[in-house]
């Protein structure tokens, strides 16, 4: 039996049994021998004002305004990649998905404290050169300038970023790897934009508690793409915790909605964490192979044949770590035994790869954020599409 099919028969068939046996607040009619799906709710919902409880990740170049506003009108919540993006852009991209719906949204911002403001870091000639000489095997493999310079601190983007969420009354402020302050939150709630925060520990749940966050994200260490704290561990040891225990252990601690993220990519997911009490889920990956999605086609192929067990953690593309499937970069980088520049500044250095492995398609440099769950990714469809299928298995199984 290969990989996917273990997989679908396998554990997650567990977790669905474990999961059938509490029900949920939904209402269908039956037609002959068919089932309509007229609703499934939780509270979240009545919050976010949306008509499932399915958000989608706001991904770097993935999360779009075309993948936001499919994701909004078939009743989900979508949510927009604002990290690094200029606020130009990001007025722009805010612009293009109240053009293509009427529904609320979101917008995501990193908000790590290396990042928020731009911290100047001491980096040494000698790591510089090391990085910069691996780095440039790369280069040279796609065709592009070498370099040997100290990458410079970012652009405070983030700090404008966060204006043009004010100034555009975002409905939904999304943040992963960060704990916003009580005065960023009183300007939010000021003018009734709800606050999201994602998490990895039950010690970082409650801190963003404590500030008045209007929801928490429980993010399973079988997620893709950066790990939610707001400070680099000492190694990917750290908040490594699972999707089940993290979601079960933030339910119980707070009284605000809680959603949970990392692994899931279907209904049985989205039945299995609402039995744990959380009020929705939170699927990255599962978007990424959509016809809306910004992501290179030959990213979108990677994830549908990629599988679970070819994921790692790794810090080699930002100097934080996050999960991503293996490639070319990752292996090649770890035997190199270079060094991993502080977060952001490994950013700096490395972005000139990743944009040109997108232009030409270049899977093997690039950045294939990936979670644990793409076991189950076939195909890629409209976002539309699975948000229906989710519902639909999560109410008829």
């Amino acid at each position: 039996m290969n990989r996917r099919k273990f997989f679908e028969y396998g554990v997650v068939g567990a977790i669905a049994g474990i999961a059938s046996t509490f029900s949920l607040s939904c209402s269908s009619k039956r037609k002959e021998n068919d089932t309509v799906i007229t609703s499934l709710k939780t509270p979240l919902c009545d919050l976010l004002n949306i008509k499932y409880p399915i958000v989608q990740a706001g991904m770097a170049d993935v999360a779009g305004p075309e993948l936001v506003a499919s994701i909004s009108n078939a009743g989900g919540l979508g949510i927009l990649t604002a990290t690094m993006v200029p606020p130009e852009i990001l007025k722009q991209r805010i612009q293009k998905i109240r053009e293509l719906t009427d529904k609320p949204f979101g917008v995501n911002l990193i908000l790590h404290n290396d990042l928020f403001p731009p911290v100047e870091f001491e980096i040494s000639d000698n790591t510089v050169g090391q990085v910069q000489n691996t780095l440039n095997s790369f280069r040279r493999k796609l065709g592009i300038p070498e370099s040997n310079e100290k990458p410079g601190k970012l652009p405070p983007l983030i700090q404008m970023a966060f204006e043009v969420i004010l100034q555009e009354n975002i409905p939904v402020f999304s943040i992963g790897l960060g704990n916003p302050t009580k005065d960023m939150l009183n300007k939010c709630h000021n003018r009734g934009i709800k606050v999201m925060a994602m998490v990895s520990t039950l010690e970082d749940a409650l801190s963003v508690y404590k500030n008045g966050v209007d929801i928490i994200v429980a993010q399973g260490n079988e997620a893709g793409g950066h790990r939610s704290t707001w400070e680099k561990k000492k190694s990917k040891e750290f908040a490594a915790i699972g999707t089940l225990p993290l979601t079960s252990s933030i339910v119980k601690a707070v009284s605000i909605p809680v959603i949970a993220a990392g692994g899931i990519v279907n209904g049985r997911g989205l039945k299995a964490a609402l039995a744990l009490g959380a009020q929705g889920v939170l699927m990255g990956t599962r978007f990424i192979a959509t016809k809306e999605s910004m992501a290179p086609e030959s990213y979108k192929q990677k994830i549908i044949e990629g599988s679970s067990d070819n994921t790692t953690i790794t810090d080699v593309f930002t100097g934080m770590y996050a999960r991503v499937l293996r490639n070319n970069f990752t292996e090649i980088y770890n035997e190199s035994n270079s060094p991993v520049l502080p977060p952001g500044r490994q950013y700096v250095a490395t972005v000139d790869i990743i944009r040109e492995a997108a232009k030409q398609e270049r899977s093997e440099f690039y950045s294939l954020y990936a979670g644990q769950g793409i076991d189950e990714i076939n195909e890629i469809k409209p976002a539309k599409d699975i948000v229906n299928e989710i519902i639909k298995e999560a109410v008829e199984n």
